[in-house]
C-alpha cells in the first residue's frame, strides 16, 4: 500500500467525489445527506445503498469469478470457475433473502463471509497488510462436481485506483479495484491445481452506491502475462454524471496503474464493442459462455443481467510510445439492468 490511509469518505453529510488517492477506512454512506436539505431516515438509506465484493482470478488455464452481492432486496453468493483447457464452465451460486449478507464497510481489516449448505465464501481482507485472502467450498451435486480453493493477492506493489463518482447531487458509487498478482490453489473434483505467483492474476473489486431506481452499468475486465509482464484491464460505462471525468477505467502493468477516459459499449448479438471517443481503446469482445439472469419481483424490482465469458480483442494506445494488443484473451463483461 503505497499511500496513506483517509479515514472516511462522506465529512459533514457530504461524499467526497473524485479519484481518491489513498484507500478508505470507512466507507460511511449511510452517513450521507442524499437529498440535501431533506431528512432521510438511515435505514431508508441503507435499503438504496447496494454493496458488493468481486473477484476475478486465474491464470492461462482457469478464469475464476467470486461475488458476494447485496442489493437488499435481493441478495447472491456466486463462484464461476471456466477451465479454459477444457471449456468447462462450472457455476455455483445461491439467491439469497434480504439480509443475509452483512458486507463491511472497507478493506483494510474485516472479514465478508456467506455459509450455505452448498456454498461457502470466507473474504479476508486485509489490505493494510497489503493482501486480500479469498476461500471458497461447494459440495458435489447431480450437475456439478465438488469444489474448493483458497486464492491471495499480494497488493504489496499495486497501485489502487479509488474512485468516488456522483450520480446525483449527493449520490454516487464507490469503488476499489487493484489488479496483481496471484497465488493458490484450486481442486475439482478431487483433482488439485496450483496457481505460481508469476503466472497468475488476481483483480479486486470492493464496490458500494447509491444508484438510481434503475441501475444500469457496462462492465469489462481481464488480466494476462505478455513477456514476463503482468497487465489488467477495468473498463466501465456507469451512470457517472461525467463519463469522461469521473470512471472506472484503467490499465495496471506489473502494478503500475494508468487511468484511462470514459469508454461506450456498442452491440451486435454475441459481439461488443468497447471505444473511447478518439477511439484510443478500439475492443471487441466476443461472448462465448453465455450467463443471463433475469429476475422478475413485481412491485419490489427486477432484473435482466448478462455476465458472458468470452475473448477480446484490438488495442488500447496508452501513449506514442506503449500501446498494448490484445489477442483473443479471455475475459468477462457484463450488462447489469437492475430495477429496485
Amino acid at each position: 500500500m503505497k499511500s496513506g490511509i483517509k479515514e472516511q469518505l462522506v465529512i459533514d453529510g457530504q461524499i467526497e467525489f473524485g479519484l481518491l488517492s489513498s484507500p478508505v477506512r470507512d466507507i460511511n454512506f449511510l452517513d450521507a445527506k442524499i437529498f440535501p436539505g431533506k431528512y432521510t431516515p438511515r435505514w431508508f438509506k441503507n435499503i438504496r445503498l447496494k454493496e458488493f465484493q468481486a473477484f476475478q482470478a486465474g491464470n492461462e488455464d482457469f478464469f475464476i469469478f467470486l461475488t458476494l452481492f447485496n442489493a437488499k432486496v435481493s441478495a447472491f453468493a456466486q463462484v464461476r470457475i471456466f477451465d479454459i483447457r477444457t471449456k468447462k464452465h462450472y457455476i455455483y451460486e445461491k439467491q439469497l433473502l434480504p439480509g443475509a449478507l452483512k458486507i463491511p464497510n472497507g478493506i483494510l481489516n474485516s472479514t465478508n463471509n456467506y455459509d450455505g449448505k452448498n456454498l461457502s465464501i470466507h473474504i479476508e481482507n486485509q489490505f493494510q497488510d497489503e493482501f486480500v485472502k479469498v476461500k471458497f467450498s461447494a459440495p458435489a451435486t447431480k450437475e456439478l462436481p465438488s469444489v474448493e480453493g483458497e486464492i491471495i493477492g499480494n497488493f504489496e506493489a499495486c497501485d489502487s485506483m479509488v474512485v468516488s463518482i456522483p450520480f446525483a447531487e449527493n449520490r454516487g458509487m464507490y469503488a476499489h479495484k487493484g489488479i496483481t498478482s496471484m497465488k493458490g490453489h484450486l481442486t475439482i473434483a478431487n483433482e488439485d491445481y496450483s496457481f505460481d505467483e508469476k503466472e497468475s492474476f488476481f483483480i479486486l473489486d470492493d464496490h458500494k452506491g447509491y444508484y438510481p431506481y434503475r441501475m444500469e452499468w457496462d462492465w469489462l475486465t481481464t488480466a494476462f502475462i505478455q513477456g514476463e509482464k503482468l497487465i489488467g484491464i477495468n473498463l466501465t460505462r456507469n451512470q457517472s454524471l461525467d463519463n469522461e471525468k469521473h470512471n472506472e477505467n484503467g490499465v495496471w502493468i506489473d502494478g503500475k496503474l494508468t487511468k484511462l477516459p470514459g469508454v461506450h459499449f456498442t452491440r451486435d448479438g454475441d459481439t461488443w464493442s468497447i471505444k473511447d471517443q478518439k477511439e484510443t481503446i478500439d475492443l471487441v469482445f466476443t461472448c462465448q459462455y453465455p450467463k443471463n439472469v433475469r429476475l422478475n419481483l413485481g412491485p419490489l424490482g427486477a432484473s435482466d443481467y448478462q455476465s458472458p465469458m468470452g475473448v477480446v480483442s484490438g488495442t488500447i494506445q496508452l501513449n506514442q510510445e506503449t500501446t498494448i494488443k490484445l489477442e483473443s484473451v479471455f475475459s468477462i463483461a457484463e450488462k447489469q439492468y437492475l430495477r429496485c
